[in-house]
């Protein structure tokens, strides 16, 4: 890394050198702004150090390091530790091992497993980040901009299923009065994740308003952060839900679902199975319930970020991704609109 004076500038620059491991070619890049040239080549010795360092830093090494420059909340960090562990094979290879061609392969045999095009997708954005990380911080050469995200068809966007509101009131007469029944309420016209809904307490509501703050899994592990930091919200209640939820609001006990302890996920899903067979509805997923609730805002023509800070999405990008066929259909309403208010015009 030679060290050269800026003789118009009065300051010393350093050019680095190096190879691309894939194709060969020389990258050179250039800092400057140094005020001496001691200054210069103690930069330079440090970067000769940390290249070094993380030449031999494996893919996990940079992805942990990634998560603390993230700030990631431990359930997302877990969340992206496990997808990691479970379909990425190069997570021990050193970074600089893992070439351009190791990664279009390995993308492309994701297609043939049995994962859906969502969560491919959102793994590949979590490799991304790590490479970008290690070339932004130590001149890792980003090999993982070559992954491209799997285009998704119709079919993919539709994975989802949703519940009318017509279909919930079927399912929740066939729910017994008492604290599932008061829970299924809640995330159906609330749009929490189950998490979320689980870890609500008395204290959190300040009329018909509720906060979410914090999640639980399991009530033995306690509480834990939310998934992001924009899903801390404050959400509004409508009247009938808020009125159905006074009782449990009034207790003595923390938990508005469950009492002294929160709600156990197994007997969650239990009731919820056991219902849906008495009412005859569509089988659903417990976390479609979030997903019906905003499908009925879409519907209803609520703005669509709106719809995104209700359900503390971390940018409307994801809820546009999520929702894009509800969109699209929309958008057919809106030219039928259009359409029978130009059948009246003359030109």
């Amino acid at each position: 890394m030679p060290i050269y004076k800026d003789k118009q500038r009065g300051t010393y620059y350093v050019k680095l050198y190096s190879t691309d491991p894939v194709s060969g070619d020389p990258i050179q890049k250039t800092k400057r702004g140094f005020k001496s040239k001691k200054e210069a080549q103690a930069w330079e010795a440090e970067q000769v150090i940390t290249k070094a360092k993380h030449t031999r830093a494996t893919f996990m090494d940079l992805f942990e390091e990634n998560l603390k420059y993230l700030n990631s909340s431990q359930t997302s960090a877990n969340m992206k530790r496990s997808w990691i562990t479970k379909h990425f094979p190069f997570k021990d290879e050193p970074i600089e091992s893992i070439t351009k061609p190791m990664l279009i392969n390995w993308r492309n045999d994701l297609e043939k497993s049995q994962l859906a095009k969502r969560t491919i997708n959102r793994g590949l954005g979590y490799i991304r980040s790590v490479f970008s990380y290690a070339n932004a911080i130590y001149n890792v050469p980003n090999n993982g901009a070559v992954i491209r995200s799997y285009k998704l068809t119709k079919a993919d966007k539709k994975e989802m299923q949703v519940w009318t509101p017509e279909e919930f009131n079927r399912f929740i007469e066939a729910v017994p009065e008492g604290y599932y029944r008061a829970f299924f309420i809640f995330q159906y016209w609330m749009g929490c994740r189950r998490g979320e809904g689980m870890a609500v307490c008395k204290d959190d509501f300040t009329g018909n308003k509720v906060r979410i703050h914090h999640q639980i899994k399991h009530f033995k592990n306690g509480f834990y952060e939310l998934k992001t930091g924009t899903s801390e919200r404050t959400l509004s209640i409508d009247n009938k839900t808020y009125e159905y939820l006074q009782p449990y609001i009034r207790d003595a006990c923390p938990f508005v679902f469950g009492g002294i302890r929160s709600l156990p996920i197994t007997n969650i899903q239990r009731e919820m199975e056991a219902a849906i067979k008495k009412s005859g509805v569509k089988r659903i997923r417990l976390h479609d319930l979030r997903h019906s609730h905003a499908s009925n805002l879409i519907a209803q023509g609520v703005p669509i970020i709106a719809v995104s800070k209700r359900l503390g999405h971390s940018s409307i990008t994801i809820t546009l991704d999520t929702y894009a066929h509800l969109l699209e259909r929309t958008e057919d309403e809106m030219m039928a609109t259009i359409n029978a208010f130009r059948e009246k015009e003359k030109v």
